[in-house]
């Protein structure tokens, strides 16, 4: 059975053009089966708007290029794991001085070798795990980023006091060649007094790219009930160094669900008081005198 563990799981740099650098892995076979085990880098782009990534049909950057730097093994080269056995790989990441400025998004690949498969251990799945590697290659350390809010939106716009939460959605805009993280809040207010706050899930925007944000702890950005009637104003904002402008939009609270309660509560009153008006009827019309 393929169970196999990578650390790290995502390795995030900043560098010149000409710079080399090393990065250390840890590799576990946490199975109870020896597995013949390979290595390779695979370039990636971002798809879809969840944080998903594609590797088809792309082509390795000629000016990055990728090598073990284990003495006794190589990139590609097949290598075996005792049940439980941990074993370093160092991965050598090198850029030429020609690199553009930009970014460029890798995925460090640990995964079974096939003659693994052929040679006998056929009992085991064949599997994968990866390291991301995000480059940012760029003159200094902090690169300008900038970004825009796509489609920051609420529902409902008019809710009860009680019943239905509030859920916000929307999609962040990264106009900038290096990516950021989603760092920023969405605040609540009524009257100019702020009511909530819920902080951004820190999430990785990649270059030119755009992705669906979340709230800590929170899948769906979600403000519950209860509230009290009136306007209310949600603003997306986020830090100053994002370079991304503040959106705000507005919903209604009203006490919907007491009023029905009261209408309900009065229309019972109604119905008994009528009732115990024609059972008094009755008994006052069938007396004998």
């Amino acid at each position: 059975m393929f169970d196999l563990s990578l650390s790290p799981s995502q390795i995030e740099f900043v560098l010149k053009p000409g710079v080399t650098l090393t990065q250390a892995y840890q590799v576990t076979n946490e199975s109870n089966q020896t597995i013949t085990l390979n290595t390779q880098v695979l370039p990636f782009l971002p798809s879809g708007n969840n944080g998903s990534v594609t590797y088809n049909n792309l082509i390795s950057n000629p000016n990055i290029t990728f090598s073990l730097n284990n003495a006794d093994l190589t990139l590609g080269q097949p290598f075996t794991l005792e049940p439980q056995e941990t074993r370093q790989l160092v991965l050598k990441i090198v850029t030429s001085s020609q690199t553009q400025l930009t970014d460029y998004y890798s995925t460090f690949f640990v995964y079974q070798s096939p003659d693994d498969l052929i040679s006998g251990s056929a009992t085991q799945t064949a599997g994968k795990i990866g390291s991301h590697i995000l480059l940012s290659v760029s003159e200094t350390e902090n690169p300008t980023v900038s970004g825009t809010v796509q489609k920051f939106s609420l529902t409902p716009k008019i809710k009860d006091v009680l019943l239905t939460p509030i859920k916000f959605s929307g999609q962040i805009q990264n106009n900038s060649n290096y990516f950021f993280k989603t760092s920023g809040k969405i605040t609540i207010s009524k009257n100019k007094k702020i009511i909530k706050e819920l902080n951004l899930d820190s999430q990785n925007i990649l270059a030119n790219y755009y992705r669906q944000f979340s709230c800590q702890d929170q899948q769906v950005c979600t403000l519950s009930s209860p509230l009290w009637p009136g306007k209310y104003t949600a603003t997306l904002e986020f830090d100053s160094n994002l370079n991304i402008p503040s959106q705000t939009v507005s919903f209604f609270v009203f006490p919907i669900s007491p009023v029905i309660f009261i209408g309900l509560i009065f229309l019972l009153v109604l119905f008994f008081q009528k009732i115990t008006q024609n059972f008094s009827k009755k008994n006052t019309g069938s007396r004998v005198h």
